[in-house]
């Protein structure tokens, strides 16, 4: 039987502000912190800026604007409607490498593994260099990144179930992930209002926003995000 999750990781169950949390600095420890959004955000890459987005109709939809410190596209977060996990591993960690491209392989050959635990076939871990694609730099999810958990469809054509950003120091890496439990049209149309007139007159951009998401209840139907999570620690309680 596994260990209990607490008892090689810290775990903290957190209900906050998107910005309360990527502002919030956590010590160079083993630990995973289960984040539940208060209120609807998106959250920039740190490369990204607020003229990515219409801030009228943010403001509207009373979405909090966020950056983040580490690389990649936007992430649109609502209430309940996404998995948020921050890990942490401090740098004397077993599982810290100093290749940044294959940092994060590990974890999401546990967040791979927790799926299929649940149910989920046909899930696989990238191992090869970031691919952004045609929107990947606007959207996280429409890119692709080393350690992300993909699935690929019927038709071959592959969507993402788990995107990874990490964030790394002299005393720590912090891995950010995020799964959607549902995603469809109307997220994908959410999203959409928010962007910018140039970013929405991007060629194909609502077609790839609304396919490039594989959510959770897709491939598993009634399982719960509180299911997801304790499958994740579970896996998390196996490394050593």
């Amino acid at each position: 039987m596994p260990q209990h999750p607490e008892q090689n990781w810290r775990v903290h169950h957190v209900r906050t502000t998107a910005s309360e949390q990527h502002g919030r600095d956590l010590p160079a420890e083993r630990s995973v912190w289960n984040v539940d959004v208060v209120g609807p955000a998106i959250v920039l890459g740190s490369r990204q800026t607020e003229a990515e987005l219409d801030l009228d109709a943010c403001a509207a939809a009373g979405i909090e604007i966020v950056r983040r410190r580490s690389g990649g596209g936007m992430v649109y977060l609502v209430p309940g409607n996404h998995i948020w996990l921050d890990v942490v591993i401090p740098k004397a960690d077993t599982l810290w490498v100093d290749d940044v491209g294959r940092a994060s392989w590990w974890l999401g050959d546990a967040w791979l593994a927790a799926i299929e635990s649940l149910g989920v076939n046909g899930a696989h871990v990238h191992r090869e260099p970031m691919t952004t694609g045609e929107h990947g730099d606007l959207v996280c999810f429409a890119g692709v990144g080393p350690g992300e958990v993909m699935f690929r469809g019927a038709r071959g054509t592959e969507a993402k179930v788990v995107g990874i950003s990490q964030r790394r120091t002299q005393e720590f890496a912090r891995f950010q992930c995020t799964a959607y439990m549902q995603w469809g049209t109307v997220e994908a149309d959410d999203l959409g209002r928010i962007l910018n007139n140039t970013n929405m007159a991007r060629p194909r951009l609502g077609t790839a926003i609304e396919q490039c998401v594989m959510p959770m209840s897709q491939m598993l139907g009634t399982v719960t995000k509180s299911d997801v999570v304790t499958a994740m620690l579970t896996q998390l309680a196996l490394l050593h």
